[in-house]
C-alpha cells in the first residue's frame, strides 16, 4: 500500500496518539511507500508523532517485501481507508490469524465479520476507529480470539479452490463462446 490521505493513515496515527500513552505495552507500525506527491502528508504525520513523544512507538517501516510475515507478527491489523476500489488487505490479515479493524470502504465490510473477526467502522470516522481499536489494546486475548476466528472465516468463505474454480469458469465460458 501507500501512505496517503485516501488510505486513512492520518486517522490511524491520530488514534494511536490518543491510545498508546494509555497502553504502554503496545507499538504501532505503519507500512507502505510514500510517493513524492504524498511526502508532505507523511512528513506532517511524522512531526505530529515526534511532538507527542511517540516516535519509538509509532514506527514507519516503508515498503516491506514480505507483508504476510508482518500480518503474522502483529496482533491487530487496521485498515482505515477513506475509499477503496476493492481491497483485500483485511482478508490477507484474517488469513494470517490477525484480528482486523477496518473502515467500510470497498469490500472491507464484506470481509470482516463484526464482533467475530474484528470490527468495521464508517470510513473517515476517526472517533469510531479509535473506539474500535481500544478493546483490542485493553484485552490482547480478544485480538487473539478474533484472529483465530478470522483464519477460520478466511478458510471457509474464501478458499483458494473456490477462487480457482471461479477463474476456470470464466475461461471455460469464454472458450465455449469462441
Amino acid at each position: 500500500g501507500r501512505i496517503r490521505h485516501q488510505k486513512g493513515t492520518d486517522l490511524f496515527v491520530e488514534a494511536m496518539l490518543d491510545l498508546l500513552p494509555r497502553y504502554p505495552d503496545w507499538t504501532a507500525v505503519i507500512t507502505g511507500r510514500v510517493t513524492a506527491e504524498h511526502r508532505p502528508f507523511a512528513e506532517a504525520l511524522r512531526r505530529r508523532i515526534e511532538a507527542a513523544g511517540l516516535s519509538e512507538r509509532i514506527r514507519f517501516l516503508g515498503e516491506v517485501p514480505d507483508i504476510p510475515a508482518w500480518y503474522r507478527r502483529v496482533a491487530l491489523y487496521v485498515a482505515p481507508s477513506r475509499n477503496e476500489g476493492f481491497g483485500l488487505t483485511p482478508l490477507e490479515a484474517m488469513a494470517s490469524a490477525t484480528a482486523v479493524v477496518a473502515s467500510d470502504a470497498g469490500a472491507y465490510a464484506e470481509l470482516v465479520v463484526q464482533g467475530e473477526t474484528g470490527a468495521v467502522v464508517p470510513a473517515g470516522d476517526g472517533a469510531a476507529l479509535r473506539a474500535a481499536i481500544e478493546p483490542y489494546l485493553q484485552d490482547p486475548e480478544l485480538a487473539r480470539a478474533h484472529g483465530e476466528n478470522g483464519l477460520a472465516v478466511a478458510r471457509a468463505r474464501f478458499p483458494l479452490e473456490k477462487e480457482a474454480a471461479g477463474v476456470r469458469a470464466v475461461y471455460d465460458a469464454l472458450w465455449d463462446e469462441g
